[in-house]
Parts: C-alpha cells; sequence; structure tokens
C-alpha cells in the first residue's frame, strides 16, 4: 500500500513563560486535533470563502443568460453587470434591485460577495468575458448614455409642476417627479425622494394649508376659480 506523501514542515520557536507553559501545550494540541478534523477557524473560514466563491460563479453565468436575453428583467440585471465591470461610465443605482423576484435578487447578492475581495476583475471569471460584456453592454445601449443632467441650482426659487410618483411594493419611501421650470431642457422631470416620516410630514402640512385657507378667506381662497367648491378631500380624517 502507498502512503500519502508527509506534508512539508517548519520549526518554530516560542518563548513562553513558565507559568503559561501548560496552557499553552494545550492550546497547541487542541490546534493539531481540530486541524486533522479540518476544524480550525481558518479552515471553516477558507471553507466559506469557497463556498460563496462558487456559488458567486454561478451565480454570475446566470445573471449573465439572463442579461443576454429579454425576459422583463434582463436589462436591470445587465446594467448591475455593467456596473461591476465599469462603475464609473456604467453607474448603477442599486435601489433597482427591488424590481427583481426573489432568485436574482440573491443572485446579484452572491455576485457581489464574489466581487468583494476579487483575486480578478468580475468578466475574467467568464470565457470571453470581455467581448461577451461589451457586447450586452451595446445590446442594452448603456454606451450610448447621454450625460447627466446638471442639478436643480442650490437656493434658486423655481415654478414646478408634479407629474407622478413612484414607490416600491412594501416600502413606505415614496419618490416624487417635478417638472422643474429652471431654463434647462430636461429629458426627465426632477426626483425628490421621501421617507416615510417626511411623507407624512408633508401630508399634513400640505392638508393644514388648504384647510385653513379654506376656512379663513371667506368667500374661499384668493385664487379661487370661479364656480371651485371646497375639495371633498380635506374634510378626510
Amino acid at each position: 500500500m502507498t502512503l500519502p506523501p508527509r506534508p512539508s514542515t517548519q520549526d518554530i520557536t516560542v518563548k513562553v513563560p513558565t507559568h503559561l507553559v501548560d496552557a499553552f501545550l494545550q492550546t497547541t494540541e487542541e490546534f493539531f486535533a481540530q486541524a486533522r478534523a479540518q476544524t480550525t477557524p481558518g479552515q471553516r473560514a477558507a471553507e466559506i470563502r469557497a463556498q460563496d466563491r462558487d456559488a458567486g460563479l454561478d451565480a454570475l453565468m446566470a445573471l449573465l443568460d439572463v442579461a443576454e436575453r429579454d425576459d422583463g428583467q434582463s436589462e436591470v440585471v445587465a446594467r448591475f453587470l455593467a456596473g461591476l465591470y465599469n462603475g464609473t461610465d456604467y453607474p448603477f443605482d442599486l435601489t433597482e434591485l427591488r424590481r427583481l423576484d426573489a432568485d436574482r435578487f440573491e443572485q446579484c447578492l452572491a455576485v457581489l460577495r464574489l466581487d468583494n475581495h476579487p483575486s480578478v476583475e468580475v468578466h475574467s471569471y467568464v470565457p470571453d468575458g470581455e467581448a461577451r460584456w461589451r457586447r450586452m453592454i451595446a445590446a442594452w445601449g448603456l454606451d450610448k448614455t447621454p450625460p447627466p443632467e446638471p442639478p436643480v441650482a442650490v437656493g434658486a426659487r423655481f415654478a414646478a409642476s408634479y407629474r407622478s410618483y413612484g414607490n416600491a411594493p412594501g416600502y413606505r419611501d415614496v419618490t416624487l417627479f417635478l417638472k422643474i421650470e429652471d431654463g434647462v431642457a430636461r429629458a426627465a422631470p426632477v426626483e425628490l425622494v421621501l421617507s416615510a416620516q417626511d411623507s407624512a410630514e408633508l401630508a399634513s402640512d400640505l392638508l393644514d394649508i388648504h384647510r385653513f385657507v379654506w376656512r379663513t378667506a371667506g368667500s374661499g381662497p384668493l385664487d379661487r376659480r370661479p364656480g371651485e367648491r371646497r375639495p371633498p378631500w380635506l374634510d378626510t380624517p
């Protein structure tokens, strides 16, 4: 029977205070027992990292396959992968992950763990990865994204009109979309993101303003339109 080769060894000399010798020897014996059983903290951490890496690679291949077709969630996945490839040129808003189903959300988390301490760039894990990422980016038009529009000037006052709102199902945060008249030809409305607390305070303040002006202005608000009556939603508790 052929015996397995013995692992190489290295001599280590450590000076231990006399009163700690027994404790040191006991700790050493425990370490070798755990090492033989492959249960030292370092070995367990290495195992977990290996498992995370395998899961991340599987998730990466699955997400790339999604990004290379169109099933309703593919664009979000493509922008996520493009952001990992080059976050400067293809920035990705992580709140977009809320649009994914549970399985794909978990796959994105697995890829983020894989890319947290990368040994190579994310596309290099995949055969012909550079070309596949470039094709994916071109297919979704991510390389033609216009530069971001200038922000609204701080401290200035502009007329604004309400367009719509957005929210993520199950969350109380809300995004208001407003058209700002600031002389800039904007392709998209300005977005105001409000927390649950801010939303509640804004709703309360707006109701108070409208209730007050209808209650105290006699014939109604000064900017009241002909025939306009007190809106019933002001009486909502």
